[in-house]
């Protein structure tokens, strides 16, 4: 059942879509940098929140190994919405007529690669989804409980301030960009859960 403003009628998702800014009004790119988006899906497992997280191959030339929010490059002629849906299909197998979106994070550059970069957050309201990773692309999608992310205290900090905060999971660590962008999404997720139903 979906509320008139299209949101499925969950207390949850309504607070955090109303914490979060809007998916057409969340800002703009950085001038002159590569235009990416990339998607924080929130979906329900045996009574439990999780997010799927993605596992680059380590044999690409490009980040290898690295664990990221599925998502990639605006191409021209889509929203940066329509791209992280695209990604998030394309990558894990998740239908995007099935994301719902909820909103966005601050959008953060990343200097190394001159990428420009906004998170959106998503909900998925089908508790029997099965990831799909694109063999060319991935090596897995691992399904972290949002619990773990919103554990401070599983948090660490990196040897260097540049390298901020990362979060070991499943063998593999989330660090560097997805981390920040991370830093940007989970305080609103933290929010809506604590606030008193109404």
């Amino acid at each position: 059942m979906r509320e008139p403003d299209g949101l499925p009628s969950n207390p949850f998702v309504s607070r955090l879509s109303s914490l979060l800014q809007s998916v057409e009004d969340w800002g703009t790119f950085r001038t002159g940098a590569r235009q990416a988006a990339v998607v924080a899906v929130l979906y329900r497992r045996e009574g439990a929140l999780y997010m799927p997280f993605v596992a680059r191959r380590a044999d690409l030339p490009s980040h290898p190994g690295q664990i990221g929010l599925p998502g990639g490059q605006v191409v021209p002629g889509e929203s940066a919405w329509q791209a992280a849906a695209r990604e998030a299909e394309e990558e894990i197998g998740v239908r995007a007529a099935d994301l719902v979106p909820l909103g966005a994070g601050p959008p953060l550059y990343a200097a190394v690669t001159n990428y420009s970069v906004v998170p959106f957050v998503a909900w998925l309201g089908r508790e029997d989804v099965r990831f799909r990773p694109d063999p060319r692309e991935l090596d897995a999608v691992l399904e972290v409980p949002l619990a773990r992310l919103l554990d401070q205290s599983a948090w660490q900090d990196g040897p260097r301030a540049r390298l901020g905060r990362s979060l070991p999971i499943e063998g593999a660590v989330i660090w560097g960009l997805t981390a920040r962008l991370l830093d940007g999404i989970l305080p609103p997720i933290t929010a809506a859960l604590d606030a008193p139903a109404s």
